[in-house]
């Protein structure tokens, strides 16, 4: 995606499931070059999004369901 798009979720979905799986504090850090407030919202959005499912990932990672 460009860094005018509008839409930043899945970029931010992937940094913060990578975040959380690497045991690292959530850090927005990585949106703070987006351009519109609309990027901002939805990299946002998505990078709790991959927090969560990281952090449930990493703590799940030994159990075979």
């Amino acid at each position: 995606m460009g860094i005018l798009s509008s839409n930043r979720y899945h970029e931010g979905y992937e940094d913060g499931y990578a975040d959380a799986l690497a045991g690292r504090s959530k850090s927005y850090l990585r949106a703070t070059h987006t351009l519109r407030e609309s990027a901002f919202d939805s990299y946002v959005e998505g990078y709790d999004e991959g927090y969560r499912k990281g952090c449930y990932d990493r703590a799940n990672k030994n159990c075979n369901y």
